[in-house]
């Protein structure tokens, strides 16, 4: 049995959505075909992500500087309770299914506060004096980033979103990675060849994944 961990940053509903209509038709099929496995569900829209804020900076320096936790206030431990259950969640993980849109060529503000969320030190990686180190090496996992970039044109400027993600993923663990790009995430924007061509690669990668 294997745990998945499905992702979605969007902000529009599924019905106007090619990126949440496409990850749901994808995950039905996962599901028919791995009834064992379990999946958690992230809407981070909906749900609420914890943002790195002071209070989380203060704690990570005392506790840095060896300081009694003890003396962390409630607020502060609160925080810090967050991120450790989201990172924790992704530490436990085996698979992980993330659909996202393109904002300004970069992910939306929420997606961003998540990875700082897993990201957090001990869960997933520390520092050292010389250089950050996973702290999930040579486990395989799998990743799937389904991505709708914008399909408006920035000239010579680069969408960053995909490279990003995968080098995080990367260093969290994540080694074998899947990437599907749609062109605009609005039904009535996209092409619906394109769309069609996309959908059949998800239902064929479900039945591997």
């Amino acid at each position: 049995m294997a745990n998945l961990l499905y992702v979605t940053c969007n902000v529009r509903p599924q019905d106007r959505s090619r990126t949440l209509t496409l990850g749901n038709e994808f995950l039905e099929e996962y599901l028919s075909r791995n009834p064992q496995d379990e999946v958690q569900i992230l809407d981070l829209y909906r749900d609420s992500i914890q943002r790195v804020d002071l209070d989380v900076l203060n704690v990570w320096w005392r506790i840095e500087r060896g300081e009694d936790y003890s003396f962390v206030s409630d607020g502060e431990r609160n925080k810090i309770a967050r991120l450790f259950r989201l990172a924790d969640q992704f530490r436990r993980c085996d698979k992980y299914v993330f659909v996202t849109c393109s904002l300004n060529l970069w992910f939306p503000a929420e997606f961003k506060m998540y990875i700082d969320a897993i990201g957090i030190p001990d869960p997933t990686n520390r520092m050292t004096p010389l250089a950050a180190k996973s702290m999930l090496p040579g486990q395989r996992k799998k990743s799937l980033h389904l991505h709708a970039c914008s399909p408006h044109n920035f000239v010579q400027e680069q969408e960053l979103s995909v490279a990003y993600l995968r080098s995080v993923l990367s260093f969290l663990g994540a080694t074998d990675h899947e990437t599907v790009l749609l062109e605009g995430d609005d039904h009535e924007q996209g092409a619906k060849d394109e769309y069609e061509t996309v959908r059949h690669r998800l239902l064929e990668l479900a039945s591997r994944f």
